[in-house]
């Protein structure tokens, strides 16, 4: 790769770092349709190579999250315990997909998603610290599982179940469900993450400067988030998520 296509690759980490920092998808749903239409990658390789972004740069937003005190704790430790089996069946299950199969089925979670997020547009939050029925365990680790299938499937991170679940199910505040979804992405994502690197499913010469964007990124997310409202914040996700599926879509077209 040629050091201007390593640099807009850094540049495009940066970007989609920021904005997935910034609704709690770690900023592969960005990556992923670029990987996939721009570069051709094939569904296993685009997935593998996204998630070493998304856990660099969640990784880096969790530690603002973290000083911040946003992330519920409680929640987290759950949803991370089922996040680390859901993690290898995730790989597991992308080396079945078809190129087309797997744009497809991408492009119906991330319309779904939206069409959720906007829903909850009108649906009013609960108090901060306020207990769901999401911060039962069983329900906590069953949703995980999903986190972690997702994460792994689609190199994009958990917020795919974390925003119908804590987003809209259990009426959370927005920047706590980005905070929330950003810790366990950070904690499960590794096992993803060595578990597509064992399959060769990483392309480094992608991987290290979208890794190295991805920090960067990361890093500034949190500090935008303290003041960005909650209704732009589920704005600024619905149309990322319709915008990435419609990508997806055109590929097929054109």
């Amino acid at each position: 790769m040629t050091p201007l296509g390593a640099l807009a690759l850094f540049l495009i980490g940066v970007a989609a770092s920021i904005f997935g920092s910034l609704v709690g998808l770690g900023g592969g749903f960005v990556i992923l349709p670029i990987l996939r239409i721009v570069f051709g990658l094939p569904p296993a390789e685009a997935a593998g190579t996204s998630l070493a972004m998304v856990l660099a740069n969640t990784a880096a937003a969790t530690f603002g999250y973290l000083r911040h005190r946003v992330v519920d704790l409680r929640l987290a430790i759950p949803l991370t315990i089922g996040a680390v089996p859901g993690s290898i069946a995730g790989v597991l299950a992308v080396q079945r997909f078809s190129s087309i199969g797997f744009d497809i089925a991408y492009g119906c979670v991330l319309i779904v998603n939206s069409l959720l997020v906007l829903r909850r547009r009108s649906l009013v939050s609960r108090e901060a610290g306020e207990r769901t029925f999401a911060h039962d365990p069983r329900v906590g680790v069953a949703a995980g599982f999903g986190v972690g299938f997702f994460s792994s499937l689609f190199g994009i991170g958990g917020g795919v179940v974390l925003i119908p679940v804590l987003l809209i199910g259990a009426r959370m505040l927005p920047h706590i469900v980005t905070a929330t979804s950003a810790f366990v992405i950070t904690t499960t994502a590794p096992v993803g993450v060595v578990t597509h690197v064992l399959g060769g499913d990483v392309d480094w010469h992608f991987a290290v400067p979208l890794v190295l964007g991805g920090l960067a990124g990361g890093s500034i997310g949190p500090l935008i988030a303290k003041r960005v409202s909650s209704p732009r914040l589920i704005t600024l996700l619905a149309t990322a998520l319709m915008l990435a599926a419609v990508g997806l879509a055109l590929r097929h077209i054109f």
